[in-house]
């Protein structure tokens, strides 16, 4: 049986990734803040100089389409995105 040196760079067990985990806690911080970012946008259309949340898109306000399209899809998928990514 042939006997080998040990090697002169260190090996090690652990797998090495590019990108870093984000931790937990700061993921649930970052979802929390992005669902509240989505909560505060609807008075600030609402209330806004030139009523930006009056501009009509195919016959209904752009209010609207905000609040019953646009933010429930993207606070379902945030939180989807969140949770499946606690999980792993």
């Amino acid at each position: 049986m042939l006997r080998t040196a040990s090697p002169s760079i260190p090996i090690r067990a652990t797998r090495r990734v590019i990108i870093a985990r984000m931790s937990g806690a700061r993921g649930r911080r970052i979802g929390i803040a992005a669902l509240l970012v989505l909560l505060a946008v609807a008075p600030v259309l609402a209330l806004a100089p030139a009523a930006p949340g009056a501009v009509r898109i195919a016959g209904v306000s752009l209010l609207w389409w905000y609040t019953a399209f646009a933010a429930p899809l993207a606070a379902t998928s945030l939180a989807i995105l969140l949770l499946v990514r606690e999980s792993e």
